[in-house]
């Protein structure tokens, strides 16, 4: 059976009601976490170089993993993914957060099974317990070009997106003939939940106003799209639009709509 859509979610502010990097940094030092705000590295390698100054004063693995636990994830948005996951709907995470981080907060609320994808930069433990935490697309890599101007240097949410809608496509044509008209198969529904600004790139990839983006009040995705100073930003979304603050109303839209 073809899936019935495609549910992409942010992870930071989106899925979970806090910012990862910040949370864990802050939950293991407090003097690291005001170096989030003053250091001019870029933010990956950021991550990486304070979890190296911690690890280097001390700092346990386990501490890692016991901050994961802590993060708050709203029982309506875990809700709203298994309600997905049993109408059909393929479910993804694509963010700038990691692997280690993204994974652990899963397993900690029992949903890791859900998504069928993970896109993030990658992360892995040492044999001496230390977490190293590197971009998707590495410093000397090749830039992925996106024309939008808002996603960050290591990924571009709305490639990762298309390689997702082009993996379903696949599974959905696997043993079935070419239609004789030769026509496309029917883009699939999506939806997405995001906050920030690069989370508008992947919304370009929506066609119909059967496709649901959930922009979060108060971030600056919100502030992005009624920017007034330049044109053509809220009308380049085909999407209906949907403004959310708590992850009950997600719910209650998905129970209306699915």
């Amino acid at each position: 059976m073809a899936p019935a859509g495609l549910a992409c979610f942010d992870f930071d502010w989106s899925l979970i009601d806090t910012d990862s990097d910040r949370f864990v940094i802050e939950y293991l030092s407090p003097v690291l976490r005001h170096k989030l705000d003053t250091s001019p590295m870029q933010w990956t390698d950021l991550q990486n170089e304070c979890l190296k100054e911690y690890h280097g004063q001390g700092g346990t693995g386990d501490k890692i993993r016991e901050s994961l636990t802590k993060i708050p994830l709203d029982n309506n948005m875990i809700q709203a993914c298994r309600l997905l996951y049993s109408k059909g709907w393929v479910l993804a995470i694509v963010s700038d957060a990691n692997q280690v981080y993204i994974e652990g907060i899963l397993e900690h609320y029992g949903i890791r099974n859900l998504f069928s994808a993970i896109i993030t930069n990658p992360a892995f433990w040492d044999a001496q317990d230390r977490l190293h935490i590197q971009r998707l697309i590495p410093a000397d890599g090749t830039p992925h070009g996106c024309p939008t101007g808002v996603c960050s240097l290591n990924i571009c949410k709305g490639q990762e997106v298309d390689k997702l809608l082009l993996q379903l496509g696949n599974d959905n044509q696997a043993g079935i003939p070419v239609e004789l008209s030769g026509k496309p198969a029917p883009a699939p529904r999506m939806l997405y939940v995001g906050d920030g600004r690069n989370d508008y790139c992947p919304a370009l990839r929506m066609k119909s106003l059967q496709d649901i983006y959930f922009v979060r009040k108060g971030r600056s995705l919100e502030k992005y799209l009624n920017k007034t100073d330049v044109s053509g930003i809220r009308e380049a979304i085909y999407a209906r639009i949907v403004y959310w603050d708590k992850a009950d109303e997600i719910l209650s839209e998905l129970q209306s709509a699915l």
